[in-house]
């Protein structure tokens, strides 16, 4: 597919950016921090990338030549494919997956999907993950938790894939945007040729300043920070906003997660009440994968819902998952949700057979 193309974007932001207000169950993250809400530092900006690596790193509790600063995690995602697997080779992608991730693999090598079966808890075979490792293997791409079920995979799962990746010399690529509502160890450090992507969009809202990272074995990042000079220079402006969302970054962590336990008890009591509706419960993050009733055109649903509903919602279509819908309970008042959910019960309700 052409990488102009993106099916996902390209019916989701005219929806977001059109007239009205719609009832916000698409939006993975939380709400954006404004520019005033942040106590922004002065310094030298020649320093401030540095400056920001090295704050990060005290966050994450690693050295800083483990942590490269990138735009966004999108940006660190390709900057790692550019730069870890070369023409010729092949790249391993999760299947679903946030789409932009599976286009960029795409535009750079040949692509083998890994399945994760939304009948096993969106679980990945380990034992067909290795047969689909070969000598050629030089990328694997994972989202932990997972977009869009929100499930994290069981640890042991992640380190096996890691190993086996490694017998054939491959890197695994894990992306842990939504890692930070978790409770439980990040894969960063867990294996030598484990890279982790992540950002301070979606738990601490900040969007806009494209505050993405990879971190990873030493020896890997100095390759990428090599690499990362055909990007150009790290943006200042954006350092110095890292650092001041992190200075916050305690607190809007707990903000977070409490929005994130509270919308999933309303929606996990929501789907055991309309019939044929069922999921596995996100074990964190904010959104999650909702099977319909067999039979339902998610696009269908999720067109009328926008347009005669006032309610957005993201067809699982769009992410490689058919018959579902992507509900995310972050950026609406709790009384927005339980509507938004009604409406949605209601309309199912009517094309009932």
């Amino acid at each position: 597919m052409p990488f102009d193309t993106t099916r996902y974007l390209s019916w989701y932001v005219p929806r977001v950016r059109g007239d009205g207000s719609p009832t916000n169950l698409h939006a993975s993250g939380v709400p954006p921090l404004e520019p005033e809400d942040l106590d922004v530092p002065d310094g030298n900006p020649w320093l401030a990338a540095l400056a920001f690596e090295a704050a990060l790193a005290r966050r994450l509790s690693c050295p800083p030549e483990e942590v490269l600063f990138t735009p966004g995690a999108t940006g660190g995602t390709l900057l790692a494919l550019l730069t870890l697997s070369q023409p010729g080779e092949e790249i391993l992608v999760e299947s679903p997956i946030y789409e932009p991730m599976l286009r960029q693999a795409e535009r750079l090598s040949s692509v083998r999907r890994l399945r994760r079966d939304p009948g096993r808890g969106w679980r990945f075979d380990v034992g067909e993950a290795r047969s689909l490792l070969a000598d050629r293997t030089s990328l694997v791409m994972l989202t932990e938790p997972h977009n869009p079920s929100g499930v994290l995979s069981p640890r042991e799962d992640v380190l096996a894939l890691a190993e086996h990746a490694a017998e054939v010399g491959a890197i695994l690529l894990v992306n842990e945007v939504y890692h930070g509502w978790a409770r439980t160890p990040s894969y960063r450090g867990a294996a030598p040729n484990i890279v982790v992507a992540s950002s301070l969009s979606k738990l601490l809202g900040g969007y806009w300043a494209r505050l993405g990272w990879l971190t990873g074995d030493p020896s890997v990042i100095a390759r990428l920070r090599r690499a990362h000079m055909n990007f150009g220079m790290a943006s200042a402006p954006s350092a110095a906003v890292g650092r001041a969302v992190l200075q916050r970054a305690d607190e809007l962590t707990e903000r977070a997660r409490a929005a994130a336990r509270e919308g999933a008890d309303v929606v996990d009591g929501w789907v055991r009440r309309p019939p044929g509706l069922s999921w596995s419960r996100p074990d964190f993050s904010g959104f999650g994968c909702v099977a319909l009733p067999p039979g339902t055109d998610d696009m269908a649903l999720a067109e009328k819902l926008h347009q005669e509903h006032d309610v957005l919602v993201v067809p699982g279509s769009l992410w490689e998952s058919p018959g579902s819908i992507r509900v995310s309970w972050l950026q609406c008042e709790p009384h927005e949700l339980r509507e938004g959910l009604a409406r949605i019960a209601e309309l199912l309700l009517q094309q009932a057979p």
